[in-house]
């Protein structure tokens, strides 16, 4: 079978960049010829208008379609894994590769089917919002509640995604692949119109990260941070963590500018951004990964990828990885927003190694035995396949 796996990077890889090289690397590796087609945000560096532009390119690219059909006539692929389209790709080429007979399926990684900023959540007022979900011309609350910080993102963005409903791209998916519980509830439950129940197909991510062959909790001493050093994914909480707690010693994996990490408390170690040999060593090395996001995060890797190193979290509970943790068994749950809460559950786990060795162990076994790459390739042919017979 012939797959064509399509992602617009964006300008800092994160989470689907791995998603995208996993399902690459998986699918070749079970005998399967797959094409990629990429397009970097860097592209909008290069032109003229660059955003402004952009906002444009986002609803339709002449380029993309081209470039589409050419490949499509060479290696006349089956089926399409589709990720990011903005804001070079455009989702324009949902009917353009409709109509050229394969298979689309969306891999539904955030919110924007429904809001302009794909998170749910208000930069400008530091909380969840959900509006877009039920308010007629609902992309226009974007501009209207200030949600980016810009004012003129603000309007690109509701601009921009109020058209793209119009253009009615989506009704040609054949399935939206939804990653969790949280981001089917969010989608179905509360929302109407977009994505019929009958095209949804639910497909957990995978661990990308080599379990480790010999769980040593001897090597473990310090608290991880792996993420955008960003408000929505909880930054500064870890940082006052860090502050009220500097007899531990805490690590970030990322991307930073100095600006960014500018006056910080003295127990906090910047690392950079690190290969996957070295994020590996990375979640070995840590006691335990706090994964503090303040959204709906509709799976990220984080837990998994920490687990394969037997290295458990602590997690909030408004996200996706609060489904994975069994509170005390392979990690900690806790309310969002509740530091406290994270700093008496950080003690607990320096102050129990019984307790601690158990976690390790149980969050190891749970997430190897749930999300393997083997289990993530049957349940996605089985989808597949059933695509082709109702068709």
């Amino acid at each position: 079978m012939v797959f064509l796996i399509i992602h617009n990077e964006y300008r800092d890889k994160g989470g689907e960049e791995t998603v995208f090289n996993f399902q690459k690397n998986l699918l070749e590796s079970k005998g399967h010829k797959v094409v990629t087609y990429t397009r970097s945000y860097h592209e909008v560096d290069k032109w003229f208008l660059g955003k402004a532009w952009s906002t444009f390119t986002s609803i339709y690219n002449h380029k993309s379609i081209r470039d589409l059909k050419r490949i499509i006539k060479q290696e006349k692929p089956e089926i399409a894994l589709i990720h990011n389209v903005f804001s070079i790709i455009s989702p324009a080429i949902i009917p353009f590769l409709h109509r050229q007979g394969v298979k689309v399926f969306q891999v539904v990684h955030n919110y924007r089917l429904y809001c302009p900023t794909g998170i749910f959540y208000n930069l400008k007022k530091g909380e969840i919002c959900e509006k877009c979900l039920y308010e007629k011309g609902r992309e226009w609350n974007c501009f209207k509640n200030h949600c980016t910080e810009n004012r003129l993102s603000d309007f690109s963005f509701s601009l921009k995604f109020f058209l793209i409903r119009h253009c009615n791209y989506y009704r040609n998916v054949d399935k939206f692949v939804l990653l969790s519980k949280i981001h089917r509830e969010k989608l179905l439950q509360k929302a109407n119109g977009i994505i019929p129940k009958e095209k949804i197909f639910f497909l957990p991510n995978s661990y990308s990260l080599q379990p480790v062959e010999k769980i040593d909790v001897s090597q473990k001493k310090y608290i991880g941070f792996s993420a955008r050093l960003t408000q929505e994914k909880g930054f500064y909480d870890f940082v006052k963590i860090a502050e009220q707690m500097p007899e531990y010693e805490f690590r970030v994996a990322g991307r930073y500018s100095e600006e960014q990490i500018k006056d910080m408390p003295k127990n906090i170690k910047f690392l950079g951004f690190l290969n996957k040999e070295e994020i590996s060593a990375f979640y070995r090395e840590c006691k335990l990964v706090l994964f503090l996001s303040k959204w709906y995060e509709s799976f990220a890797l984080i837990q998994l990828e920490a687990a394969t190193q037997a290295t458990p979290v602590i997690t909030y509970d408004c996200n996706s990885c609060a489904e994975r943790v069994e509170n005390g068994k392979n990690g900690f749950v806790v309310a969002i927003g509740d530091i406290e809460d994270v700093k008496e559950k950080i003690k607990l786990i320096f102050s129990d190694d019984k307790m601690y060795e158990a976690m390790c162990q149980n969050a190891f076994d749970y997430t190897v035995e749930n999300y393997s790459p083997e289990a993530y390739y049957n349940r996605l042919m089985e989808g597949v396949e059933a695509d082709k017979e109702r068709i």
